[in-house]
């Protein structure tokens, strides 16, 4: 039976694919109930599926259903579609949300329906309708009662209808005010913050009137291991101390990174002493870690360690294996920390900076705090750096015997096609012949082709050199889907296509059986297993291939937390993101 206060709290938590998930479970058992069908189809429109939620939203019948949720619900599907869309689409279904967002507000009152209508008003081209729809909206009395986020929520639409006014500094006053009522519910300053980066745009006005209200910023942190002397242990003391006015001078609040011994640690301790989120993020397996990054270089680093991993707000591990002698596996954790911190910043609507302490030697190896300030530097994105003193490092040649297996950094899609298994016989040449062949021609026309394909049934793998051509791909092929016209063509319309990508280092080998390439390796499995857990209609991707996107890529796709897989066979749960076009 559907628990709705269960996919709530899911909801509530962002766990966006485990509460779809319940409600499509419940749908295929054969309830109606208009519950479920709204469940069902906010899911799918937070997890980015938006045209598949459209269609949902119409077969379940919540276009006629007379309730404030559905009502908002198909307006908000209206102004998704607007705001990812250019020219005359974009005015169309602006000026179709508005009259939803005006319904809404006729038939149920309060201050969303309204302020909404004005806002896409000005999406739609009319300022000055905009002006006078938030005007009048400023005329409506505020619920009396309100606390905590319901009030925030209150005070924020009033910011929105006072910049749609013109208003800047009225509506920075009234935000300020919406602020006191939930000082650290940062989801949801994020929200108000996104809603007025894109008024800004709208309007081109400067949003640097925000900065005041961001939450604090989200930081990737690294540096060079100090050894056991007594002079290390010195450095370190004057290390804390200018850390420390690090933090406080960047507004640091979330912190990613290793925890090597020496700079790293100092970083983890000095993020949790000043209240700040430590995530840590290890590119092999604890115990391993520890074996080569921590211990050889002094006990006392044991216990640091130790007390930084038991207070970390989270913890990743790029890899759980033990290390093999493969540095590219400090260079992919290092560069999944940094994606890591990036979407936090982009969830967040703050900004995402690089710490790091760094003795100004170019290694020129695969791998260390060199790496990682090239790496970040191609973002664009700030850094500070506290330089110390240090001899040129001296590289350690590995102590084990057996080579590193060869790998390479690979982005990954799976695809296929929710309800194949249930054509009928007399379906299949036309499900080959349209559907995989709009796949085939989607992947002909990319501009930057895949390196690697296998194919079977109605399953697609294909591999990629970079995050950002696997990303246009996956769109690609679903754009490619959502255009056929399934019913003409005597098949279902409820046919699915659901992308997943993923990030990392795999193995390059050839098959011994078909003496063909073959793309293996635990992170081949990681994308496999994402696949199972996408809402038909929309791609998911891991949080490493996300990151990357976000990190290098955001003026080309948006990346949105959905949940997490469900945990299968051993697997354990894994976050995973929509991928769209950015607006």
């Amino acid at each position: 039976m559907f628990d709705q206060d269960q996919v709530a709290a899911l909801i509530r938590r962002g766990e966006i694919l485990a509460a779809y998930d319940i409600a499509r479970a419940a749908l295929e058992a054969g309830e109606t109930s208009r519950d479920v069908a709204y469940a069902a189809v906010l899911c799918l429109a937070r997890s980015g599926a938006i045209d598949f939620a459209r269609s949902e939203y119409v077969r379940l019948g919540l276009d006629r259903a007379d309730d404030s949720d559905a009502v908002a619900l198909g307006a908000r599907l209206l102004k998704d579609v607007a705001l990812a869309a250019r020219g005359p689409r974009r005015t169309a279904f602006a000026r179709a949300s508005i009259r939803r967002y005006e319904a809404l507000f006729q038939r149920f009152g309060g201050l969303y329906g309204a302020i909404n209508a004005a806002t896409m008003t000005l999406v739609a081209g009319d300022p000055e309708g905009a002006l006078e729809r938030a005007a009048a909206a400023l005329e409506t009395a505020p619920p009396p009662g309100l606390t905590g986020e319901a009030a925030y929520y209150e005070a924020a639409s009033r910011a929105e209808a006072r910049f749609l006014t013109g208003d800047v500094f009225a509506a920075r006053e009234t935000l300020a005010a919406a602020m006191t009522f939930a000082p650290q519910a940062y989801a949801a300053h994020a929200s108000t913050l996104r809603q007025l980066d894109m008024l800004c745009r709208e309007t081109e006005v400067d949003p640097a009137w925000l900065a005041p209200f961001r939450p604090p910023v989200c930081a990737h942190f690294t540096g060079h291991i100090l050894g056991p002397d007594k002079d290390a242990a010195l450095s370190d003391c004057a290390l804390r101390r200018k850390v420390d006015q690090l933090l406080k001078d960047q507004r640091v609040g979330f912190g990613y990174g290793s925890l090597a011994a020496g700079a790293d640690i100092v970083f983890a301790e000095a993020l949790l002493a000043s209240g700040a989120e430590l995530h840590v993020v290890l590119p092999v397996s604890r115990a391993s870690f520890v074996e080569i990054s921590v211990a050889p270089f002094g006990a006392d680093w044991i216990v640091r360690f130790d007390a930084c991993m038991a207070r970390a707000t989270s913890i990743r591990y790029a890899s759980r294996d033990p290390y093999l002698g493969d540095e590219q596996v400090f260079a992919y954790s290092s560069q999944f920390a940094m994606g890591c911190a990036v979407l936090r910043a982009q969830t967040l609507s703050t900004e995402a900076i690089q710490l790091a302490v760094w003795d100004g030697h170019e290694t020129g190896g695969p791998a260390g705090v060199a790496y990682d300030l090239t790496y970040w530097a191609r973002s664009g994105r700030r850094r500070a750096v506290v330089s110390i003193e240090r001899p040129a490092p001296v590289r350690q040649t590995p102590t084990f015997s057996d080579e590193p297996p060869k790998r390479a950094m690979k982005a990954m899609l799976f695809a296929d096609v929710q309800g194949f298994g249930a054509l009928r016989d007399d379906q299949i040449p036309a499900f080959i012949e349209t559907v995989m062949g709009r796949m085939a021609k989607a992947v002909e026309w990319l501009a930057a082709p895949p390196t690697h394909v296998e194919t079977w049934g109605d399953g697609l793998f294909l591999v990629f050199d970079r995050p950002i051509d696997a990303a246009l791909a996956a769109l690609a092929l679903l754009e490619g889907h959502k255009a056929l016209d399934l019913k003409g063509l005597g098949l279902p319309r409820s046919l699915g296509l659901r992308v997943a990508g993923h990030y990392g280092p795999v193995h390059l080998r050839r098959h011994p059986l078909t003496h063909a390439p073959a793309v293996i390796g635990t992170h081949v499995v990681v994308a496999a297993r994402i696949e199972p857990d996408v809402a038909p209609g929309s791609a998911g991707i891991s949080e490493a291939l996300a990151g990357a996107l976000a990190t290098f890529h955001g003026d080309a796709v948006s990346c949105g937390y959905v949940g997490r897989t469900q945990t299968r066979k051993g697997f354990p749960a894994t976050p995973i993101f929509s991928l769209s076009r950015a607006p």
